[in-house]
C-alpha cells in the first residue's frame, strides 16, 4: 500500500535531506492499494457500463434521432466529467507532508510513522501511510485521501456522478409517469422492465443516493471549515471562522468563474498565495 512517492520520499529522507513541499503537477501520485484499485476500477466499469446500456437499449429503440443525440450527449457529457474529475481525484497529491518534515512554527505534533513534524490540520492515513494536510477521509473509490489538494476533483467528481443518475433516472421515469398519466395503466397492470433496464436503473439509483449524500457532507464540511473527522470528532481547535466564500474560494479558486466547474483547471494558483509548512 505504498504510492510511487512515497517510496520516492523516503530514499530522500534516508539521505538527511528534507523534501520540499510540491505542487500536485510537479510529481506522480498513486496508492497501490489492492482494495482502492478494485473499487476504482469498479467505478468506472459501472458507469461506462451503464452508458452503453443506455445507449443499446433506451435510447437507440426509441427511434428519434434528436432524442438519440440530445440525451446521449448530455450523459457522456456529464459522464466525461466525473471520470475525468475521478482520475484527477486519483492522481493527484492530496497534500502529502513530506517524510522527515522537520519541526517548524506550524507544527503541532510529531507522526513516528512518517517520522515527521505535522503542521496544523494534517492528519496520519493508515492507507496511504503519509500525513495528509488538511485530511478529510480516505475514499477507497477513489483510491486516495481527499485533502487540500485533490478535494475540488473529489467534490466535481461525485457532483457529475449524481448529475449522470439524475439524467437516468428523468429518461427512465418521465415516459412511465407520462404513460399513467394517459391511463394506459390499471390495477392489473404489471411492470416487468429487462434486466439491462433493470440494471441501469440500480446504477443510477446507486449513483444519485451516494452522491447526493457524499455532496451535501463536502458542501458541510467546506462551509465550516472543517474536515469530516472534524466534525465528526466535533474538534474545537479547527478554525471554522472563515466566510462561507472563502471556504469555497479555498477549495475551488480565488475567483468565481467557470473553471470552478472544469476538472482541467488546477486552483494551483490560490494554493501558492497560501503558505504551507515548509518547515
Amino acid at each position: 500500500m505504498f504510492s510511487w512517492v512515497q517510496k520516492r520520499g523516503m530514499s530522500e529522507s534516508s539521505t538527511g535531506l528534507e523534501t520540499p513541499l510540491q505542487t500536485p503537477n510537479q510529481r506522480c501520485w498513486f496508492i497501490l492499494d489492492p482494495i482502492g484499485i478494485l473499487c476504482a476500477m469498479a467505478t468506472w466499469a459501472l458507469v461506462l457500463s451503464g452508458g452503453w446500456v443506455l445507449v443499446r437499449d433506451l435510447l437507440i429503440p426509441s427511434n428519434n434521432m434528436l432524442y438519440i443525440v440530445a440525451n446521449g450527449m448530455i450523459f457522456h457529457l456529464l459522464a466525461s466529467l466525473a471520470l475525468v474529475s475521478h482520475l484527477r481525484t486519483m492522481l493527484t497529491d492530496p497534500g502529502s507532508v513530506p517524510l522527515g518534515n522537520r519541526p517548524g512554527p506550524d507544527t503541532v505534533s510529531y507522526c513516528p510513522d512518517c517520522r515527521s513534524a505535522i503542521p496544523k490540520r494534517a492528519a496520519h492515513c493508515a492507507v496511504c501511510k503519509r500525513c495528509i494536510r488538511k485530511n478529510d477521509h480516505h475514499c477507497p473509490w477513489v483510491n486516495n485521501c481527499v485533502g487540500e489538494d485533490n478535494q475540488k476533483y473529489f467534490l466535481l467528481f461525485i457532483m457529475y456522478i449524481g448529475l449522470s443518475g439524475t439524467h437516468v433516472l428523468l429518461l427512465l421515469g418521465i415516459p412511465v409517469l407520462c404513460s399513467y398519466a394517459r391511463g394506459e395503466w390499471d390495477s392489473s397492470s404489471s411492470v416487468s422492465p429487462p434486466a439491462p433496464i433493470l440494471f441501469l436503473l440500480l446504477v443510477a439509483l446507486m449513483g444519485f443516493v451516494l452522491s447526493s449524500v457524499m455532496l451535501c457532507t463536502q458542501m458541510c464540511t467546506i462551509y465550516t471549515d472543517k474536515t469530516t473527522t472534524e466534525l465528526l470528532y466535533q474538534n474545537t481547535h479547527s478554525p471554522g471562522n472563515r466566510a462561507k466564500c472563502a471556504n469555497l474560494k479555498a477549495i475551488c479558486g480565488s475567483h468565481i468563474s467557470l473553471a470552478w466547474l472544469s476538472p482541467f483547471h488546477s486552483p494551483e494558483h490560490y494554493k501558492m498565495s497560501e503558505p504551507h509548512n515548509t518547515a
